[in-house]
């Protein structure tokens, strides 16, 4: 597949080469010591609002997918990763249908730290209402499922996964 000719070619001209977006999601694990893990319990952003997960959101123009991690912790529980302690867990590819364009996927980025700087605290008040701190393997209700999957293989040290891909996507043995 060859790639595209020019950074600012339309999504349409993309799309009919071969090329599709997937969103990119960066997500930090917070680790105390004990090994439990900080979530946050999502609340008015449109979003599995109600629901629990680590501080994560979206890249911004310019940035890389740790940067936007960082940033994203700083902006959402108030401590900051430098980037040497911020180290990479795991990646996942998920499909959803709910997701605009032809791709209908996004790549969750997931780096882990346990050293930051400053103490965890709801710095968004208008998109989170809770923060607590759990061991991966006894999760309370509501976490996300794709963070539950993510965290599952985090702890098991497998750097991929995927969730949620149509049958028909999945390669055949001979393409493997």
């Amino acid at each position: 597949m060859a790639e595209p000719k020019h950074a600012d070619s339309s999504l349409a001209e993309l799309a009919a080469g071969g090329w599709y977006a997937s969103w990119i999601a960066p997500h930090m694990l917070l680790f105390r010591d004990d090994e439990a893990v900080l979530l946050i319990r999502r609340s008015g952003t449109g979003y599995r609002d109600g629901w629990l997960a680590p501080p994560a959101g979206r890249i911004e123009p310019g940035e890389d997918v740790l940067t936007a991690a960082l940033r994203e912790t700083r902006e959402e529980v108030g401590v900051d990763v430098e980037p040497g302690d911020a180290r990479f867990v795991h990646v996942m590819h998920r499909y959803s249908e709910s997701l605009p364009g032809p791709c209908r996927a996004v790549s969750d980025f997931y780096f882990a730290a346990s050293r930051w700087t400053g103490t965890p605290y709801i710095a968004e008040r208008d998109k989170c209402s809770e923060l607590l701190w759990a061991h991966p393997t006894e999760l309370p209700p509501q976490v996300i499922p794709h963070v539950e999957q993510a965290l599952a293989a985090v702890m098991e040290g497998e750097p991929f996964s995927t969730r949620n891909w149509p049958p028909a996507s999945r390669p055949t043995p001979a393409h493997r």
